[in-house]
C-alpha cells in the first residue's frame, strides 16, 4: 500500500440535527487529511441534507449523495463501498466524534500490506475508553473473531472503531445486509475476518461514539432484536469453522 493511502470516510446520515456538525469538524481536524468523505443522506427530515449541502460548498472532499426515500443504514454503506475511491474504508456513525489521530493510526497501521483490518480502542459510556499505551498490539484470527459477538469487547465487532482494506472488501464482495435493522455491523465485520488473516489493536481511545435516545439502538422493536439475535447465532456457527 502506498505511504499515503486515500481513505475513505462513509457517513449515513438522517436526521442528525445538530450532531453532524460535530462529526464532520472532528474529521477536519484529522492529523491525516488524505481523504474522501461520502456523505449519504438517507431522506432526512430535518436540516441534516442543507448542513450536508453547506459543508460540501466549502470542501470538494465531499461527496454527497441523496437518497428519496429512507433506506437505511447498510444501503448507505454499501452505496460509499460501491463509489469509494480509497484504499481503505472507515464507516464513521454521523453522530459521533474522532480523536485527530484517528484516521492517522488507521493509515499507520495499514501501511503494511500483510494488515488486513486496524481497530482502536473507543469511549462509549462504561464500555471501552482505553489510554496509555499507544503501540499496536496483533491480535490472533481467533481472538478477533470471538470478540465478535462479546459487548463492549476491546475489538469488538463494531466498524466504526476499524479501518478495512477495500481490496479485501472487492475481492470477496463483502455487503452489509440490507435486510437488518440491528447487528448489520457485527455480521460485516464477520464476513470481513472470515477471509481475512492479519489484525492490529490500537488501545487508545480514538473513537467517542455518541448515544442519542433516538438512535435505533434505543428504539429497537421485538423483530429486530430477534434477528440480530439470529445473526449472533450465525456468526457464532461461522466461528466454528474458523482458519487461523
Amino acid at each position: 500500500m502506498m505511504e499515503k493511502p486515500l481513505i475513505t470516510i462513509s457517513i449515513p446520515a438522517y436526521n442528525l440535527g445538530t450532531y453532524l456538525a460535530k462529526t464532520l469538524n472532528s474529521i477536519f481536524d484529522q492529523t491525516y487529511q488524505n481523504f474522501e468523505i461520502i456523505l449519504v443522506d438517507d431522506a432526512s427530515t430535518d436540516r441534516t441534507s442543507q448542513t450536508i449541502k453547506e459543508f460540501a460548498n466549502k470542501d470538494d472532499r465531499i461527496r454527497a449523495h441523496y437518497f428519496q426515500s429512507h433506506q437505511g443504514v447498510s444501503k448507505a454503506r454499501n452505496y460509499a463501498i460501491d463509489h469509494a475511491k480509497g484504499d481503505i474504508i472507515v464507516f464513521v456513525d454521523g453522530d459521533d466524534l474522532l480523536e485527530p489521530q484517528y484516521l492517522e493510526v488507521m493509515a499507520k497501521g495499514l501501511a503494511d500490506p500483510k494488515v488486513d483490518l486496524v481497530a482502536v480502542g473507543y469511549n462509549w459510556g462504561w464500555r471501552g475508553g482505553h489510554s496509555g499505551s499507544s503501540d499496536f498490539r496483533e491480535v490472533s484470527k481467533i481472538d478477533a473473531y470471538d470478540s465478535i459477538n462479546q459487548r463492549g469487547g476491546d475489538f469488538g465487532g463494531y466498524t466504526w472503531n476499524k479501518g478495512f482494506k477495500m481490496s479485501v472488501i472487492k475481492e470477496n464482495n463483502i455487503r452489509f445486509d440490507e435486510s437488518l435493522d440491528l447487528a448489520e455491523d457485527l455480521l460485516f465485520t464477520a464476513d470481513y475476518v472470515f477471509v481475512s488473516h492479519k489484525f492490529l489493536f490500537y488501545p487508545g481511545a480514538l473513537y467517542t461514539k455518541v448515544s442519542r435516545s433516538n438512535s435505533i439502538i434505543h428504539s429497537a422493536t421485538w423483530q429486530m432484536r430477534s434477528k440480530e439475535q439470529t445473526v449472533r447465532q450465525h456468526i457464532d456457527d461461522m466461528a466454528r469453522k474458523i482458519q487461523p
